[in-house]
């Protein structure tokens, strides 16, 4: 998909494996850029025959609504202008419309309907793709790449176009725009599996549209102790984790991995330690 704040689009091979290979359900709760679902090998689940994106940013949802008819979103994307490689001087209309799409979009007034919804897509997607790592879209400036990379646009489009991520689009049974709870409630059964990957500890305030504050994290824990069926569950340790799911209860698996290229600290690649929490 597109890079975004707290994406697993480098980790996501690391989380699939351990993923019940029964599953009928698939939930996300957080699903963001869908990444760990889309580094899913389908052929190692028979069973499954409900995949579920859930996000409480409706552009996310939206954007995904629009990505399962990805030939519509491909078409409607080709008549946006972006950066090409190899180009150094950037049309300065570029950055005018980037400002402009980033307006509308993360209008609070904006209202998404059947007739906008599409163009919501692609203005949306554009912002995206001209932000580094999908961070803070709503703020962020306009990057000119100065025509060192293809534009990300065009990748994106790409995507649309590619088998693999066809067959992925082409499994998500239901998009929803819910709060997590939400989503739980209406599909926790013994056969459902939720891939949860909330704002981490202290960084709730990172996200665009962000409901999720630090009393949602034990609103999180409470939900997902109860269900019926499987959780795993990404986090960033800190103080409450190991008291809301101590490590003789609940197996806990962890990654170091390099985060993200300017994550740097005196000149060297910043590191993190990513834990995954399961209840099976």
């Amino acid at each position: 998909m597109i890079s975004y704040i707290g994406g697993k689009a480098r980790i996501g091979k690391w989380i699939t494996p351990f993923i019940p290979t029964d599953i009928e359900t698939y939930v996300e709760g957080f699903s963001g850029m869908f990444w760990v679902f889309f580094n899913m090998d389908l052929g190692k689940y028979p069973n499954l025959k409900t995949v579920v994106y859930n996000d409480f940013n409706r552009l996310n949802a939206n954007l995904m609504k629009w990505s399962k008819q990805y030939d519509v979103l491909h078409e409607a994307l080709s008549h946006y202008p972006c950066q090409q490689l190899g180009v150094v001087d950037t049309p300065p209309e570029y950055a005018q419309m980037f400002n402009q799409y980033q307006k509308e979009v993360f209008n609070p007034e904006l209202v998404i309907t059947e007739e906008n919804s599409l163009e919501v897509a692609c203005k949306y997607v554009y912002v995206l793709c001209q932000v580094f790592s999908g961070s803070k879209p709503e703020t962020a400036a306009y990057t000119d790449y100065k025509g060192k990379y293809r534009c990300k646009v065009l990748i994106f489009m790409d995507k649309l176009k590619n088998p693999k991520y066809r067959e992925h689009f082409d499994k998500i049974s239901f998009v929803e725009n819910m709060d997590f709870q939400s989503v739980v409630e209406k599909y926790d059964s013994p056969k459902t599996y939720f891939y949860m990957d909330p704002p981490y500890w202290k960084t709730e305030n990172y996200y665009s549209n962000h409901d999720f504050d630090v009393n949602d994290h034990t609103r999180l824990a409470d939900c997902i102790k109860n269900i019926e069926g499987k959780f795993s569950l990404s986090y960033y340790d800190f103080p409450k984790l190991s008291e809301w799911f101590p490590k003789d209860e609940y197996k806990w698996e962890q990654k170091d991995f390099a985060k993200a290229a300017a994550a740097k600290k005196d000149g060297k690649q910043n590191m993190g330690t990513e834990l995954l929490i399961m209840n099976y």
